[in-house]
């Protein structure tokens, strides 16, 4: 009776849409200088229905988009995907430079293993700040794939099954925020910043050597790499040596499952992409012929 009550209580609140605009706003511009923690966390906490509200819509616009534009032609959207792509570029990269003081001192002043057993200062003034952001990016990066089906570009499993779980993820764990967080946020900015760099430059029809794909593909490998590596550890230090490390086995298991599948996606596209069937030599004529540009 219980469980019958309880789903349909989360039914019901999932039917209906609710967004505090103001409080949004007044986190978002809030700056880091005092940053509100316990806010920011509260915020991402009342708001988590809407990581799932969403995701139904974007699967819904996605497809719905990709079956309307099978007979048509593609849109060019060169302005606003440039603008897109340069916003998140500079986004990433700003945030990778405010995060790194407090990712490059957590290193120094605790060691290796401690930072991403514990979370110390990483929720906290401008550094928390830019975590919030980050979390709070996540829902408007559905937006990336809405560009991608309007100009009819190839819609791959990898990603928009990256873009939904990441958005759930980085909501559910952020109120709790568990120490190994700490290397997927600062990595996600570090790799983006490459990524979205990359697809700007693309975007404004640059030549770019064919080689900086897959230096992109490598070092989104390399983090998911690391990320399974620290959650390995994690394992081992609470589970079998019982150290008491920043941490919620709910966001642990999604963690494990998110970066694992992440990892086996992220491998597969790299040999489709650049090993097998002629990848490489793909490539290699994109890198020959500055003139082929997506």
């Amino acid at each position: 009776m219980n469980l019958t009550n309880g789903s349909s209580a989360f039914i019901d609140q999932f039917k209906q849409v609710k967004f505090d605009g103001d409080r949004f706003m007044s986190l978002a511009l809030h700056g880091g200088k005092n940053f509100p923690e316990v806010e920011g966390k509260k915020f991402i906490s009342d708001h988590f229905i809407i990581t799932l509200q969403a995701s139904v819509l974007y699967v819904l616009v996605v497809f719905g988009t990709k079956f309307f534009m099978r007979n048509r032609e593609p849109f060019s959207l060169f302005v606003p995907l440039n603008i897109w792509n340069f916003l998140l570029a500079a986004f990433s990269i700003i945030g990778t430079i405010k995060m790194t003081p407090e990712f490059v001192g957590t290193l120094q002043n605790h060691g290796v293993v401690n930072s991403y057993c514990y979370v110390y200062d990483f929720t906290k003034g401008e550094n928390g700040y830019w975590v919030w952001l980050f979390i709070a990016s996540k829902l408007f990066e559905l937006v990336d794939t809405v560009f991608l089906v309007l100009r009819k570009r190839p819609l791959m499993f990898l990603h928009w099954y990256h873009h939904i779980l990441t958005l759930i993820y980085a909501w559910f764990s952020h109120p709790l925020t568990p120490g190994f967080n700490r290397y997927g946020i600062y990595l996600n900015f570090l790799v983006h910043a490459f990524m979205y760099s990359y697809y700007f430059l693309r975007s404004m029809k640059i030549w770019v050597p064919g080689v900086v794909a897959k230096f992109v593909t490598t070092i989104q490998i390399v983090q998911f790499l690391i990320s399974c590596g620290v959650l390995a550890h994690v394992a081992v230090l609470v589970f079998l040596q019982n150290v008491k490390c920043d941490f919620d086995i709910n966001v642990f298991y999604l963690a494990s499952f998110m970066d694992t599948t992440y990892l086996a996606l992220f491998i597969n596209f790299f040999l489709k992409s650049y090993v097998l069937r002629g990848g490489k030599a793909k490539y290699q004529s994109r890198a020959k012929d500055p003139k082929k540009v997506e």
